[in-house]
């Protein structure tokens, strides 16, 4: 504990440092009609603890970009890798030297050059907004083991690793103009037995089970041979246990993902393929195979959530 304290206080002395040090530079050539960065920085929210942004971001300037680099190095560049290519060193010497298979990290972790990303809000194929990116670094991947939260970093610290890891890739420029919206998701219907019934039968017509299982538990005849695009094993999600969800586990977030697929991944995205009714009795049938499901008290909640404008 001590040590976690000593190098979190490391972390925040140096991005203290970084800061004054844009300061320094700022003052001394603040630039035509730009507001100084230590002062603009500033002003932003510093909260933490939160996975969803509290105030708005700061403006993308040279000098939120350079804070963003030195947070960057200071808390990502171990696994991500120097260049953003998913090659750091915990990665690369866990694969060369570590013979415990429990002890490295269980997927390689994200190559931001080639901008590919599971979470996201936004349809197959297409790049995931700010917000996307935000809340992935909130919440991180701790269901995988792999991706930690970063809640503890206030969030303007935050907003500016957002920005340093879009400039990473050329793709942020090139399909500027062709940004999708994020999907819209209405007021999720309240589930019934029947709407089960018909998610049953569409887990069965879209083939869930191959991979995930005839009771979702992850197990299905095709899990063993499954791999991401970096050729590496994956491992279905187990529905069983909402825990195990590294997008949103609520009905909103697996209706998400089976709207938006996870990119870079075996899992599609089924917005071709089933309408929006076929997706809520999917999202339906899915949840109800939880080990902890209750039909009656999940309707409940929902109503409780819907009276109270929440959903």
């Amino acid at each position: 504990m001590k040590t976690r304290n000593w190098i979190l206080g490391l972390l925040v002395a140096s991005g203290l440092i970084a800061v004054l040090s844009l300061a320094v530079s700022a003052k001394t050539n603040p630039g035509p009609q730009e507001k100084p960065f230590y002062t603009m920085f500033f002003e932003y929210s510093s909260a933490t603890g939160n996975i969803h942004p509290v105030g708005e971001s700061p403006p993308v300037t040279a000098g939120l970009l350079k804070y963003g680099e030195w947070t960057y190095r200071g808390l990502c560049i171990g696994c991500h890798g120097a260049k953003g290519d998913g090659n750091g060193a915990v990665w690369e010497l866990g694969e060369q030297y570590i013979r415990n298979k429990e002890h490295r990290l269980p997927r390689k972790p994200r190559d931001f050059t080639e901008a590919v990303f599971k979470i996201r809000s936004t349809p197959s194929g297409s790049l995931p907004t700010d917000l996307d990116l935000f809340e992935a670094i909130s919440r991180g991947l701790v269901a995988d083991h792999d991706m930690p939260s970063f809640k503890f970093l206030p969030e303007r610290d935050r907003w500016a690793v957002v920005a340093y890891i879009k400039s990473l890739s050329e793709r942020w420029v090139e399909e500027a103009e062709y940004q999708e919206e994020a999907v819209e998701i209405g007021q999720p219907p309240l589930p019934t037995a029947e709407m089960i019934v018909a998610g049953k039968e569409v887990y069965k017509q879209m083939k869930c089970a191959k991979c995930h299982g005839p009771k979702g538990k992850g197990d299905g005849p095709s899990a063993p041979e499954l791999e991401d695009d970096n050729g590496l094993p994956i491992v279905p999600r187990d529905f069983t246990d909402a825990s195990q969800f590294v997008g949103g586990s609520d009905p909103r977030g697996v209706y998400r993902t089976f709207t938006t697929g996870f990119d870079g991944t075996p899992m599609p995205s089924f917005a071709d393929f089933l309408d929006e009714e076929q997706r809520w009795q999917l999202v339906w049938y899915v949840m109800s195979l939880r080990d902890d499901w209750d039909l009656d008290k999940t309707r409940q909640m929902l109503q409780v959530q819907t009276a109270a404008g929440g959903g």
